[in-house]
This record gives structure tokens, sequence and C-alpha cells, in this order.
């Protein structure tokens, strides 16, 4: 019989991954605080949860993704959290992006009640969860890992084990770091050639077949050519993610540069209202300070 499992927080990359966990034959009972976010899921086979607590009381194994560190630990340790309420034997992984104390902290509290506590973050944005292509970076115990691979395999094909209980975090702050490093740098360079009077989508044709090419070229047919900047990967949860590589950074005692400039461009697309949409938006904010007309704005 299939293991049980249950999924807990279902926003923009909980929901997909839930549904793919589904499609991949596993009983499936989900619950999150905005119930309409579980609508989809039941309509496809899922069963919906009054709470959190009622999830425990029917999975195996049950997945969790929430938004960052505070989140995660009220769920798990506050009044009634999960670890209070779970059986001995209950196996918990966490897939939300986090401080790596966070994790660290649920595990030594998890082995106190005989619970499994797994971190889990993924990366792929909710392109790659929708698509179950996701990379999945896992911190903590290397067998607990292997009696969830399966389940973890219906979310990507790229699961690691990284080390240690926060060694999974660290790695997902770094990729996130070089993500958006990467893609501002970009930004910054296709400005200069759209005010020279270059063509963008021809220097993203040009830059995909040379050596400044990466993931964030796809970004200019995907988000800066259509206007798109619906979320995507969301810049206030770029902003936390650097947060989080910069505190890993400080208590390493490494000095680092890049992060913080990525940083004040996350800093200051939230002062202009724009938490909610997804990072390419940074794009637009070059824009303005390079005093580029937007194509169609009539101006």
């Amino acid at each position: 019989m299939a293991i049980s499992v249950g999924f807990i927080g279902l926003g923009n990359m909980g929901n997909p991954m839930a549904l793919n966990v589904l499609k991949s034959g596993f009983p499936l009972t989900v619950f999150d605080k905005v119930p309409k976010t579980m609508e989809n899921l039941v309509a496809a086979g899922a069963k919906g949860a009054a709470s959190a607590k009622a999830v425990l009381e029917a999975c195996e194994v049950v997945l969790t993704c929430l938004p960052g560190s505070p989140e995660v630990e009220e769920l798990y340790l506050g009044a009634s959290g999960l670890l209070e309420l779970a059986k001995p034997g209950s196996v918990f992984v966490d897939l939300s992006s986090v401080l790596p104390s966070t994790p660290r902290k649920l595990e030594a509290r998890a082995k106190a009640r005989g619970i499994e506590f797994l971190e889990s973050p993924v990366s792929g944005g909710v392109t790659g969860a929708r698509a179950a292509t996701l990379a999945v970076m896992t911190g903590g115990d290397a067998a607990v890992l292997e009696r969830v691979r399966p389940i973890l395999k219906s979310i990507g094909p790229n699961i690691y084990h990284v080390g240690p209980s926060g060694s999974g975090n660290t790695v997902k702050a770094i990729n996130n770091m070089l993500s958006t490093v990467n893609a501002c740098a970009m930004y910054e360079g296709l400005m200069v050639g759209i005010k020279s009077g270059l063509d963008l989508k021809a220097m993203a044709e040009i830059i995909r077949n040379s050596s400044g090419n990466s993931n964030a070229v796809a970004r200019v047919d995907r988000a800066l050519i259509p206007r798109n900047f619906e979320p995507g990967f969301k810049v206030q949860l770029m902003n936390k993610d650097l947060e989080t590589f910069n505190t890993i950074a400080k208590e390493m005692h490494v000095p680092v540069s890049f992060s913080n400039v990525a940083q004040r461009y996350q800093q200051t697309a939230l002062a202009a209202g724009l938490g909610e949409k997804d990072t390419s938006v940074i794009f637009t904010l070059i824009e303005k300070l390079a005093g580029v007309t937007p194509p169609g704005s009539g101006a």
C-alpha cells in the first residue's frame, strides 16, 4: 500500500508540489489556512483537512512548505505545534527556505520525541514546481531520506543529501544568491544595450549562444519582453533568501559584496510596493534609473 502523505502549506510552490505528489499515486491529505488553496487538490482527489492536526492523524509522512523561519517555527514549535501533536515514528519533511538554525532546532526537538525530521528546500521556482523538475537539497539523516525518496521523486528528479541538518538551507541560500546576482547583472547589461539602441531579443539570442549565457537569459522571453512580472519567485521571498545568505556569511566571517548589491535591488522593489511581483520586475527599476521609456507606454 502506498504511503499516506500530508501536505501543509499550499502557496505558489506548495500547491503544484502537492498536486504532483497526488499524481504520483500517494494518498494525499492537505491543509492550508486559506481554504481556497485546497480546492483544486480536493477536486483532483486529495482529502482536505480542517486543521494541521487532522493531517497528522491521517498521514505517515507530512510535507510542509511555508514562507520562512517564523512561520515554520510557529507551525512546528508553537502552541499545539506539529512536534507536540505528532506520534513517535512520524516523519516530517520541510520544503521551506529558512535560516539553517531552524531545521537544526526542529531536528533536535523531533529526535527528543522519537520523530524524524528532514529539511529539503527546493530550487526551480513555480515553473519547476509545476513541471516536477525541482532540485531538492536535503539535510539530516540519510536513512530517513531514503524512506521518503519515492515521495520527493514526485516533485523533482534531482534529490541531494547535502549533510547534517542546516546544510540543505545553506546550499539553497547560496544557489538563490547566485541566481539573483546573475539576473541583476544581466538586467544592467541589457539596459546598457537597450539605451545604446540594441534589440532586447537579439541581445538575448546572442548571449544565449555565447559565454555570458545563464539560466537568467530565459527571463527575457518569459518576463522582460512580454512585461509579465507575475510570480514566479516573489521579490519578498528573494529578499528573505538574500538575508539568509548574508546572515550565514556573517556567521562564517566570509566577506561578501555582490549579494548586498542584489539585495539593495530587492529592497528598492519592496519600497516601490513590488514585493508580490516576480523578481524579474527588478528590470523595470533599472529601466527607470536609466531613463528608458518602456515599450508600449505611449510616452
